[in-house]
């Protein structure tokens, strides 16, 4: 294990040990060059904890897992249930006081990043009992919150072709695309100019 990893698991640790009393244990780490995650997992249930580069924050997500294990990144809202949900929807959704103040916290100093980890544990032992006790609820309350925000604001799938690419292939891309995207997506292609 790399370094950095190592030490993204001993500050997470510090902070969210505290999930082994209720059934989760520390799982592993992962880092690409956007975000290192530390994962605790139940056996039903997972919480992710990522130092992002690419949003100069500490975030955490709750995980629905899926036959026992983590389920890929949802791109788009379907009819589906989502299985991953950022816990600031859940606070919008509980606890808007502290997704208010939630904003406030950024940046990855070792004083910021510890500001956060604290943050977001009591933020979950406080908003969230329900979920270290096995129950999905703030899942499916951050997952209203996320639907409600795609409801003002619908999904749009667009595809950039060349501005003297032809008819024909404009409209093969649009199909192509509209094959891949969900039903409730709205596909829409743009030229550029090279």
């Amino acid at each position: 294990m790399a370094r950095i990893d190592k030490a993204w698991e001993s500050r997470v640790r510090e902070h969210f040990d505290f999930l082994v009393e209720h059934g989760f244990r520390f799982d592993h780490v992962e880092a690409s060059t956007w975000a290192t995650t530390a994962v605790y997992l139940s056996s039903v249930l997972g919480l992710e904890v990522t130092r992002s580069v690419e949003f100069e924050r500490v975030e955490i997500e709750l995980v629905r897992l899926t036959d026992g294990a983590l389920p890929e990144h949802e791109v788009w809202v379907t009819d589906n249930p989502l299985n991953r949900i950022l816990f600031d929807n859940v606070l919008i959704a509980r606890a808007p006081e502290l997704d208010e103040a939630s904003r406030t916290l950024k940046g990855l100093s070792n004083e910021d990043e510890g500001k956060q980890l604290r943050f977001w544990a009591d933020a979950l032992r406080s908003v969230a009992p329900d979920f270290l006790a096995g129950d999905d609820a703030a899942l499916r309350e951050g997952d209203q919150v996320i639907r409600q925000r795609v409801a003002e604001n619908p999904q749009e799938l667009t595809i950039w072709v060349p501005s003297d690419a032809s008819q024909e292939e404009e409209d093969r891309a649009r199909e192509e695309a509209s094959q891949s995207a969900p039903p409730n997506v709205k596909v829409s292609v743009r030229r550029y100019r090279r």
